[in-house]
């Protein structure tokens, strides 16, 4: 188990929201999250010239005054879009990893939204792999992971899972014996497991291994304490910690 998976916790997609004036996935976010001593979680997207993104929803349209899908658009084109109320743009991988303080570590999610896992997994890898700090990447889409357990062992990887099934991917993901089953095929360094599905018995086969058991998105009280009863560390929202 890496340490610093659970020493500290993860601010999710950076210091942002409610109570702070930071957009999500932004440098200003990210540094936020750091001023407090914590780690932060990003996502990951791939331009139209298959660079990787900051930045969580396949549509424009919720975070900037631009409409269109992120792979219509160029890494130069995107790095230069205003976020809605904010002066902060869409930041390449390669921007957040050389602008960010690299003593608390980072969770890259990747997300497998636009179909072209080996091509998302290998641009990420380029960008990551010669970064200094503590870092993992982590994913809902096992071809994903299994790109990374091939070609790049030595980068920590986790599972992203829950067992609620509230978005288009495919039915066996939300599935815990198939989830059961991926930890073991993909020898995974950690689950991230939606707080909502706590406890469950993915999680605690996890424990039993010895694998750490991240949770997300924390956001109230209540569910901070949920979280420390059933997990080893937290990807929180909205919560002074």
């Amino acid at each position: 188990m890496y340490k610093w998976l659970t020493e500290t916790p993860f601010s999710h997609r950076g210091l942002h929201g409610s109570k702070i004036e930071y957009i999500e996935n932004t440098l200003s976010a990210f540094h936020a999250a750091n001023a407090k001593g914590h780690g932060f979680e990003c996502d990951i997207l791939l331009s139209k010239d298959n660079r990787a993104m900051v930045f969580h929803d396949v549509d424009l349209n919720r975070l900037t005054d631009h409409s269109g899908k992120i792979q219509d658009f160029t890494a130069e084109q995107l790095s230069k879009f205003k976020l809605k109320n904010s002066h902060d743009t869409i930041p390449t991988l390669a921007k957040v990893l050389t602008n960010i303080h690299r003593n608390y570590p980072i969770l890259i999610e990747i997300k497998g939204d636009q179909g072209k896992p080996n091509v998302i997994a290998q641009t990420v890898y380029e960008e990551i792999q010669d970064y200094a700090g503590p870092l993992a990447i982590m994913s809902f889409y096992p071809d994903i992971l299994l790109w990374f357990q091939k070609n790049a062992p030595n980068v920590p990887r986790g599972l992203v899972a829950t067992s609620i099934n509230e978005n288009d991917m495919p039915k066996e993901y939300f599935s815990i014996d198939m989830q059961k089953s991926l930890i073991d095929d993909l020898n995974v360094d950690f689950i991230a497991y939606d707080i909502k599905a706590l406890p469950n018995d993915v999680t605690e086969y996890c424990r039993d291994k010895h694998i750490a058991v991240l949770t997300w998105t924390v956001r109230t009280e209540e569910l901070r304490q949920k979280a420390i009863l059933y997990t080893d560390n937290s990807i929180y929202e909205n919560l002074d910690l």
